[in-house]
């Protein structure tokens, strides 16, 4: 089977990795043409296994379609791949898929890793579609459910989805191989929960957010930030905290008690206990160590990061 595999993230180089594994390595790599830790770590591993790789600034031009019909792909696989591939580029062959993280119909876009977290979710999961040239709207062929845990974070959420997607790649090769029908379930009609890009606005936390919001923004986004907040006209990055029962009549963003754990934090119907932080572009810190070091007092308030 002659695969050409699109990939830019860590979750592809997982993809590579599964590729090489059941010896189904791709005969092309096509990764985006920047310097990121990520694609240099895909370039390595391809190099290492001798394919091919290109990093075209443009997919859809004659000279790179060009190039990947020579290679007579079987398969085309997108993985974590930001552009789209137009209708030239998928009619060199009738299986062309993309993996998706979540759960399609909702959270179509950029980044569902965020938006699942952020807003809640207690599920997410993966889904293997065809590729259309309409992003994430081809017709679902698998899926795979994933439960989201109260404490999970986005990289911990991510590092299961990884796993996840590689079990399903390989049962959708296993499919193509055997040569059966695949199981083609078309995606709705309507409305779904979209996942664009996240914006600076997204990372912000307001402190008349309820308590369990708040925790949401924060798991969404840690370990690759923090939830930024400000604190005496330095960014605080939030990048674990806890809920506690606590009734005060101080404003919201009012540090209302100090403990070993960390400064507690009015909320919209509570308060938050900080238990690691970074103030400025510093290092880590205890909520504990946080009080020592920036001489945290009850009264101190935390505001929106302007």
């Amino acid at each position: 089977m002659r695969i050409v595999f699109f990939g830019i993230t860590q979750f592809a180089t997982s993809g590579l990795h599964k590729l090489i594994e059941r010896g189904t390595p791709p005969v092309g790599l096509v990764v985006a043409p920047v310097l990121a830790q990520d694609i240099e770590n895909m370039k390595q591993l391809a190099a290492l296994h001798d394919i091919p790789i290109f990093a075209p600034q443009d997919v859809n031009t004659p000279e790179f379609i060009g190039s990947i019909r020579a290679l007579q792909p079987d398969v085309l696989i997108t993985y974590t791949y930001d552009k789209k591939l137009g209708p030239e580029l998928l009619g060199l062959t009738q299986h062309a898929y993309n993996m998706h993280p979540a759960l399609l119909p909702d959270y179509r876009g950029n980044n569902p890793y965020f938006w699942t977290l952020a807003n809640g979710e207690t599920e997410t999961g993966v889904t293997f579609h065809r590729l259309t040239e309409q992003f994430d709207r081809g017709d679902i062929i698998l899926q795979s459910r994933l439960p989201i845990h109260p404490n999970d974070t986005c990289g911990l959420v991510v590092n299961h989805q990884e796993r996840i997607a590689a079990i399903l790649l390989a049962q959708l090769l296993q499919l193509i191989e055997s040569g059966v029908a695949l199981p083609v379930r078309p995606q709705p009609e309507g409305t779904f929960i979209k996942a664009p890009k996240p914006t600076l606005q997204d990372h912000l936390i307001h402190w008349d957010w309820p308590s369990h919001k708040i925790l949401d923004r924060i798991r969404a986004v840690n370990p690759f930030s923090g939830a930024f907040a400000q604190y005496k006209q330095e960014v605080l990055s939030l990048y674990q905290a806890k809920s506690i029962a606590f009734e005060s009549p101080e404003p919201v963003g009012t540090i209302v008690m100090l403990t070993p754990e960390g400064p507690i934090v009015k909320t919209g119907d509570g308060a938050i206990v900080l238990l690691i932080v970074m103030v400025g572009k510093k290092y880590l810190l205890s909520g504990n160590d946080f009080i020592e070091n920036e001489k945290v007092q009850v009264g101190d308030k935390m505001t929106i990061w302007e």
